[in-house]
């Protein structure tokens, strides 16, 4: 993802968002992102390769140089910046719109920020934050042909439409949908934008297993509330908020 195979004018519209980092190989773009001197400056990093990426829990990351993998740097001390708790999934709702105008796909959200198609991942959303700076890391499977005998589970856009895709015009379509929805929040559409992820859920009102860091629960999912939390009713009848986990449905 060479900045020379980027065109001067893709270049300035991707600059419009954020000071532009493009980089031929980092550890994690959250990381840099993160690491940036100016905590006010809103920046926008872009990898061809990342050696040390990074999912949720500590999990490794998985991308290669037919990944779209790039990280969002927000900085939330400004007077006039909401972050809505469902900052996440709102990342995502706005990955699966930037998807579905460019490749077609209807991607899904599996809670609280895998992008999935057909019950395969497409992508996953990470959101770090450090006093008063979010990164919102994003690694996007796109023109990969095959992957890794551990990864069953990955699928990429190539594989489900047979084309080849520009990472970069995607990028500028996450970018694009990212922050009218941070607007949105602002002018107070929190509500609406919670119904258009619920909209795009692969898990609300089905019978899943989530997996948190101390235990296990199965039950239905039977809402989201209004910071993005699931709310689940478990096999024996209690209602339980949960905040972070993995979720699989199950029969």
């Amino acid at each position: 993802m060479a900045a020379t195979r980027v065109s001067g004018e893709q270049l300035s519209r991707l600059a419009s968002y954020g000071s532009l980092h493009l980089l031929d190989e980092v550890g994690s773009t959250n990381d840099y992102a993160l690491a940036l001197p100016d905590e006010h400056v809103t920046a926008v990093v872009v990898a061809s390769r990342q050696n040390k990426g990074k999912g949720r829990f500590r999990r490794q990351w998985f991308s290669d140089d037919s990944s779209l993998t790039a990280s969002v740097r927000l900085f939330t001390g400004a007077p006039d910046f909401a972050t809505p708790p469902f900052l996440p999934q709102l990342a995502g709702l706005a990955l699966t719109r930037a998807v579905a105008v460019e490749s077609g796909l209807a991607a899904h959200l599996r809670w609280p920020n895998d992008l999935i198609y057909r019950e395969q991942k497409l992508a996953g959303v990470l959101c770090e934050r450090r006093r008063n700076v979010i990164a919102i890391g994003v690694g996007l499977n796109v023109n990969q042909e095959s992957f890794p005998p551990d990864l069953p589970d990955a699928a990429s856009l190539r594989m489900n439409t047979n084309c080849q895709w520009d990472r970069f015009i995607l990028l500028e379509g996450f970018l694009r949908e990212l922050f009218a929805g941070l607007e949105r929040a602002r002018k107070g559409e929190s509500a609406q934008l919670l119904a258009e992820i619920k909209e795009r859920s692969s898990v609300m009102h089905r019978r899943v297993e989530i997996q948190t860091l101390l235990r296990k629960h199965v039950g239905t999912v039977i809402d989201l509330d209004s910071d993005g939390r699931i709310v689940l009713r478990t096999d024996s009848g209690r209602l339980v908020v949960i905040g972070a986990g993995d979720a699989r449905r199950v029969r």
